[in-house]
């Protein structure tokens, strides 16, 4: 494995909306750089909210189309295909190199972000 750090594009969806954005990070910054910079490029959404707070997934195999549907009627699922990234893990333990899309035509979106409201919402469901 080589010592030298690439920089690759992820593209980020927040639950709710259907549109990604891409941000641009180094493979050996951490996850929580990674919370960091999609919290300064959302400040509308985030700025009342730690970076440390913000909930990332790694989208693992569902095609765009899915992920925004489910999450549009759902802002709370956890989807299947995805998997909690660790904070203090590097950006590398997730993706080898610039992830391709997983279907062709698609951008292909590679981190889920939640807000901690959104899922305590969704934990603490009332019904209402």
């Amino acid at each position: 494995m080589s010592d030298k750090a690439s920089i690759i594009t992820l593209n980020c969806l927040i639950p709710g909306e259907e549109v990604s954005f891409a941000i641009k990070i180094s493979t050996t910054n951490q996850v929580s750089i990674l919370a960091d910079k999609i919290r300064n490029r959302r400040l509308d959404l985030f700025k009342d909210t730690d970076s440390s707070k913000l909930i990332l997934y790694i989208n693992k195999g569902e095609a765009d189309s899915v992920v925004i549907l489910s999450l549009k009627n759902d802002k709370g699922a956890i989807l299947s295909g995805t998997e909690l990234m660790k904070p203090e893990n590097t950006i590398l333990s997730y993706f080898n190199g610039q992830p391709p899309p997983i279907y062709q035509g698609e951008k292909g979106i590679n981190v889920i972000v939640y807000s901690p409201v959104v899922l305590k919402e969704n934990t603490s469901d009332t019904g209402l």
